[in-house]
């Protein structure tokens, strides 16, 4: 059996087929079929982070030492206008720029004053942490027992990548003050915790007798 060259016009024929093939939106080498190339595209993969807030020092020894706050934080990166955490007029982030969603609350069972926080990353040698992105806004002047803290902060794309990829460089620290010391009660973007809460359930009535609310914004 002999086998026939391939003509000029079979030749056409299959150039053509494989071109209309490799223009196929199905085909695996399209672009950025498996690829992330913007910050957006990430973050809607893994948006919200928690942070469980308790002591960090310094904090003031006075007796009986009582537990002067604690809490919780829900980070919602890339947020959106329907999370409920953004204020009635929603920041629109600037270019390169990721908006943070920040919700939550700090329970007081003592005579804390608290004035508002920031998120911070570690240094290079995990010694120490710079500022990240204050939690500016309304700050109350007075304690309470119990801070409902709502409002948007923004990162750098690449720190929102940076804080989904690395949590544990990351921390919130919610900064106050007793008789004139400092206090501060704050945790890692990984959800960990550590140290004591307060002998009150969260829910307990106590609780709700004075709210403040801390309005979070860039």
């Amino acid at each position: 059996m002999s086998i026939t060259a391939p003509t000029r016009t079979h030749l056409t024929a299959l150039s053509l087929v494989m071109g209309a093939i490799a223009c196929s939106p199905d085909t695996t080498t399209a672009p950025g079929a498996s690829t992330v190339d913007s910050p957006k595209l990430a973050i809607a993969t893994s948006s919200v982070l928690t942070v469980q807030l308790r002591g960090l020092p310094p904090n003031p020894v006075l007796p009986p030492n009582p537990i002067y706050g604690y809490g919780h934080l829900q980070l919602r990166l890339g947020a959106s206008l329907g999370d409920s955490c953004l204020p009635p007029n929603p920041i629109t982030p600037q270019p390169g720029f990721t908006l943070v969603a920040v919700c939550g609350k700090i329970f007081n069972e003592g005579g804390a004053l608290y004035r508002g926080g920031g998120i911070y990353q570690s240094t290079f040698l995990g010694d120490s942490f710079t500022l990240v992105a204050a939690f500016n806004g309304a700050i109350p002047n007075v304690p309470c027992r119990r801070y409902d803290i709502g409002g948007t902060v923004e990162v750098s794309d690449a720190v929102a990548l940076d804080m989904i990829a690395n949590p544990t460089t990351y921390r919130v620290g919610m900064d106050g003050e007793v008789a004139g010391a400092p206090t501060t009660i704050g945790g890692l973007l990984d959800g960990s915790a550590w140290g004591p809460v307060g002998s009150r359930p969260e829910t307990d009535p106590f609780f709700a007798v004075k709210v403040c609310n801390v309005a979070v914004t860039p």
